[in-house]
C-alpha cells in the first residue's frame, strides 16, 4: 500500500470531496408530477419539487422516516464525519454559501442533543451539562444564580452553544485577516461556534460512555486546533498563537460577564457589602472553574 498515495487522496478529499458534474440522468427530459412542467434537470424550475418524486411507495415511507434524523441526502451522519476529517474546509465550505454539503448545523445541534440525554440515560450518568447544582450559598442571596445554574444543567446543549458563544467576539476580531474566510462576519461565527458545540457534544457522549476524562479533553483541544488551522489557513505557529489568545479573550468575557451579573444581583437585593460578596463570587468561579466537564 503507497501511504503516501492515499495520504494525496485523503488530502485531495478534504479540499474538494463533492463532485457536481452533470450525470447523464439529470440530462433527460422529466415531467413534474406536482406541476406538470416538462424539464431538464434534477429540479423542476416552476415549482422546486425534485425529479425523482413520484407516487407514495415503501421507499418514500422510510425516506421520510430517516429525514427526521438526517438519513437523507444531506446525512447528519455524513455531516459529522466531515466535521472530524475535514473540520475547517466543511465549517468553511458552509458560511461561504455551499449550504448543501452539510445537514442544517441547529438541526444537527438539537438531534445530538437528544441523543446525548439519551446516552445519560444509559449510562446512569446525572444529566449536569457543565456544572453542578450543589452551591453552598449563604441563605437565598445567590438564589437567581443558582436556578440558572439548575436550569442550564438540564439544557446540556444549551449550555454548550452558550461556553462556546463567548468566542464569537474574539475569533471575529484575532483571525480578522485571516489568509482564508477573511473578513468573516458575525453570523458567519455564530455557525462556526454551533458546529464547534456539535463536535463538543459528541465528545462528552463519549465522555459518558468511556469516562476517558482527560482523553477527551485533550482530543478535544486538538480538535480545535485543526478546525481553525482549515478554516482560517494559518500555520502551526499562526493559528496555535491566535487560538491560545482567543481562548483566554473568551475566558476573560466569560468571567466579565458573570461579575457584571453577580454585581447586579448583589445590588438588587439591597446588600452593597461587596467584600462579602466579593467571597462568594470567588467561590462560585472556582467551583465553576473545578466542575467543568471540558
Amino acid at each position: 500500500m503507497d501511504i503516501k498515495a492515499a495520504y494525496r487522496r485523503f488530502r485531495q478529499w478534504q479540499l474538494a470531496p463533492f463532485d457536481y458534474r452533470p450525470s447523464s440522468q439529470s440530462q433527460a427530459k422529466h415531467h413534474c408530477s406536482n406541476c406538470g412542467t416538462e424539464f431538464v434537470g434534477n429540479f423542476c424550475p416552476i415549482c422546486s419539487q425534485r425529479e425523482s418524486m413520484g407516487p407514495i411507495t415503501w421507499k418514500s415511507v422510510f425516506r421520510s422516516i430517516g429525514e427526521v434524523w438526517g438519513l437523507n441526502n444531506r446525512s447528519l451522519l455524513y455531516s459529522v464525519v466531515q466535521l472530524f476529517l475535514r473540520p475547517g474546509y466543511f465549517i468553511g465550505d458552509y458560511i461561504s454559501g455551499k449550504r448543501q454539503v452539510s445537514f442544517p448545523p441547529v438541526k444537527m445541534l438539537a438531534l445530538i442533543a437528544l441523543l446525548g440525554v439519551f446516552v445519560d440515560y444509559l449510562t446512569g450518568s446525572p444529566i449536569t451539562g457543565v456544572f453542578n447544582n450543589d452551591f453552598d450559598f449563604a441563605g437565598d442571596k445567590m438564589l437567581l444564580i443558582d436556578n440558572a445554574f439548575e436550569w442550564m444543567n438540564l439544557h446540556p446543549e444549551v449550555m454548550s452553544l452558550i461556553l462556546l458563544s463567548y468566542l464569537i467576539i474574539p475569533i471575529y476580531f484575532i483571525f480578522r485577516f485571516a489568509p482564508r474566510n477573511t473578513r468573516h462576519t458575525l453570523p458567519q461565527g455564530f455557525f462556526i461556534q454551533v458546529f464547534s458545540a456539535v463536535v463538543f457534544l459528541i465528545f462528552n457522549i463519549f465522555d459518558d460512555i468511556t469516562s476517558l476524562h482527560m482523553v477527551i479533553f485533550v482530543l478535544g483541544n486538538v480538535w480545535l486546533y485543526f478546525a481553525y488551522k482549515q478554516l482560517f489557513g494559518y500555520g502551526w505557529w499562526g493559528t496555535l498563537w491566535r487560538l491560545a489568545l482567543a481562548l483566554v479573550c473568551a475566558h476573560l468575557l466569560a468571567l466579565l460577564m458573570l461579575g457584571i451579573d453577580f454585581s447586579i444581583h448583589m445590588i438588587q437585593t439591597g446588600d452593597y457589602n461587596f467584600v462579602n460578596g466579593f467571597k462568594l463570587f470567588v467561590k462560585l468561579l472556582i467551583r465553576m472553574l473545578t466542575n467543568s466537564d471540558t
